[in-house]
This record gives C-alpha cells, sequence and structure tokens, in this order.
C-alpha cells in the first residue's frame, strides 16, 4: 500500500492536459512523420516537445488556467499555471525523472525541477522519510545559492503577470509507438522524493488512430537494395549463377 498522499486536482485541468499529452505522442507526431515522408526518425522524441507545447498554449489560455513559456539554458517549455489552486504544472517522460532523481548527488548544477521543488514545495516531508530512523542528508548543489535568480528567470513570463504560485505538479508520463501508456501528477520535495500523486492513466483515450499507417512503395530507391542501379553482365552472370545453383540444392533427393 502507497503511503504517499493524493493530490486533489481538478478533473477538467488533469483531463485537458493528459489529451494534450496523448495528441502530441500519438497522432500529431504520427501524422508529423507521414506528411514529411521522414525516412528516418532520431528527432522524433524531441519533435514531440514542440507539438506538445503548442497544444498546451492553445489549450490554456484564459485568466484562469494560462500557459506560459519558460527557457532553461537552450530548452524551451511550456509550463500551466492555475490560478485557483495556485498549482504550476510542468511535463516530463518517467524515464528523464528517474535519471535526475537517481543522479541527484551527484549532479553539480540544479535542474529546473530542482529550483521549482526548492522554490515551492520545500517545506514538504516525503512520508518514506518520516518512517525511516535515519536522517535526511540534504543534497547540496554548487549554484544553489542562486536559486533566486534561477527562479526570476525561469518564470520570468509568469512574475510578469504578478501570479501567486503555492506548489510545483510535476507531470510524468510514458510513450511509445505513437502510444501514451500512462500519466501520472506527482508533488516533488526538495531531494526530488515524491511526496503526493494521483493516476491520471484513466484518462488516456484509447481511440483508435485516425492516422492511416503509411505503405512504402517497394519500388522507390530507398526500400530496393540495388538502389536502382542496374547489375554489370559480370555481376548479371554471378547471380543467375547464384540462383541455378539454389534450385539444384532445393530439387536434391533428402
Amino acid at each position: 500500500m502507497s503511503t504517499k498522499k493524493k493530490l486533489e486536482i481538478s478533473p477538467e485541468i488533469s483531463l485537458s492536459i493528459v489529451q494534450c499529452i496523448n495528441d502530441a505522442v500519438g497522432d500529431r507526431i504520427k501524422e508529423d512523420v507521414k506528411r514529411h515522408r521522414l525516412v528516418t526518425q532520431n528527432s522524433t522524441p524531441s519533435r514531440i516537445w514542440d507539438l506538445l507545447n503548442t497544444d498546451l498554449c492553445t489549450k490554456f489560455n484564459s485568466p484562469d488556467c494560462m500557459a506560459y513559456k519558460s527557457k532553461r539554458g537552450p530548452w524551451e517549455m511550456v509550463m500551466v499555471y492555475e490560478k485557483c489552486s495556485g498549482f504550476l504544472y510542468s511535463i516530463m517522460r518517467e524515464k528523464r525523472y528517474k535519471e535526475v532523481y537517481n543522479k541527484i548527488r551527484h549532479r553539480r548544477r540544479m535542474h529546473y525541477v530542482d529550483i521549482l521543488a526548492r522554490h515551492l514545495n520545500s517545506d514538504l516531508i516525503s512520508t518514506t522519510r518520516q518512517l525511516s530512523f535515519i536522517p535526511t542528508i540534504p543534497v547540496t548543489f554548487e549554484d544553489q545559492d542562486k536559486v533566486v535568480e534561477a527562479v526570476q528567470k525561469l518564470l520570468e513570463n509568469l512574475l510578469e503577470d504578478n501570479v501567486v504560485l503555492k506548489r510545483h505538479v510535476l507531470v510524468l508520463f510514458e510513450g511509445a509507438n505513437f502510444q501514451l501508456a500512462s500519466v501520472r501528477a506527482v508533488m516533488v520535495n526538495s531531494n526530488l522524493d515524491i511526496v503526493a500523486e494521483e493516476d491520471w492513466s484513466k484518462y488516456i483515450s484509447i481511440e483508435e488512430s485516425i492516422i492511416v499507417d503509411q505503405v512504402e512503395d517497394a519500388n522507390i530507391p530507398f526500400n530496393n537494395p540495388t538502389r536502382g542501379l542496374k547489375l554489370t553482365a559480370k555481376a548479371d552472370k554471378r547471380k543467375r549463377s547464384a540462383q541455378i545453383r539454389k534450385i539444384k540444392k532445393e530439387n536434391e533427393p533428402i
């Protein structure tokens, strides 16, 4: 049985965020790949974020719930602010959260999740830690004395609108093969321990994809090993000889 506290988040907010993630990792990226007839998909994991961020800005655009673009180094992201609760939502892959969490004592500089957790969730204590007799050693970073400046830079657009922030909520998701597998909302403390969580997987749409899988033409060059090139007479003779040997071998008695 989980000892984590349960988050209580508006179903409308939960559903809307899940829909944006579901579309981005599903039909939106699938359509993008098909439309551009991409032979390889090395940039797909990163491109999903551009589609997701765009959807978030479109979906959340009201005084009560607004999407804000932020920048951390070269990486641009979008966070959602809900006025009623004062919650600030950011989105991350489960795999990435585990990497950031597992390396927390080896990292020299703060990740943006560290910054938000220390700014908004610093007073939260993990239930697991409370049950342990071993005291928790606070994690330290080389740049932790600059957390105020880091917050101001990270939340510049929100601070300009004079928003009142109370907590940071991290939305974690897993997906593969153009399908969203799971989504949950968690609240982490300064050591990135999960203090409270809520499963949002029930909001994942299971409707069949409206994007028809593209059937590649077997005759186009990149699907043809010979690339459309004609064999030389010598190579053609060698190929026919190999075929004759194969036929003779198949007709030999067992």
